[in-house]
């Protein structure tokens, strides 16, 4: 039996800007509209959030901007982590989907294909230095990408089953 291969080129990254609220609180939210079309969905069946915690809020629970520049750098080092890790057949592996500012918390959100070197690298980046905020990530299998429909939904015109 010959295994079947897919070959596709992921969408150049689209960001888009929101400013919304969750649970009464703002948020702001970075989307790779790309990915609202995207049509290898079955091929990232994992979400994967990366959580960084902030500690030094001005109002409403959004971070300062000291606090804000210090989020960026560290999720400037968690993000290309992420994206660079190759498939066995040197395919991308995760696609960026979202970054969320909100109540204390900074969110990348990825979807994934092959979890395990997704989690060998984040695993060998929380251990190579002290971290100045905590950080955790969590993966689960998503193959309809519901998790990304709360992305997808701050856009006006999204439909469809993820939206």
């Amino acid at each position: 039996m010959v295994k079947e291969t897919i070959r596709i080129e992921p969408p150049e990254p689209i960001y888009t800007l929101f400013n919304t609220t969750r649970k009464d609180l703002p948020e702001v939210v970075v989307v790779n509209e790309a990915l609202l079309g995207f049509e290898h969905i079955e091929l990232f069946p994992w979400y994967l959030s990366v959580e960084v915690d902030y500690t030094e809020f001005a109002d409403n629970e959004m971070p300062t901007p000291d606090e804000s520049e210090l989020l960026n750098t560290i999720c400037d080092q968690i993000e290309p982590i992420v994206l660079e890790g190759r498939t066995e057949f040197d395919a991308v592996n995760s696609l960026f989907l979202a970054r969320s500012t909100w109540g204390g918390i900074r969110e990348l959100a990825f979807q994934v294909h092959d979890p395990e070197i997704a989690h060998q690298s984040l695993q060998s980046l929380l251990k190579s230095q002290d971290w100045a905020r905590a950080w955790q990530y969590e993966m689960r299998h998503d193959s309809n990408w519901h998790d990304a429909g709360y992305f997808f939904k701050l856009f006006p015109l999204a439909q469809g089953e993820n939206s």
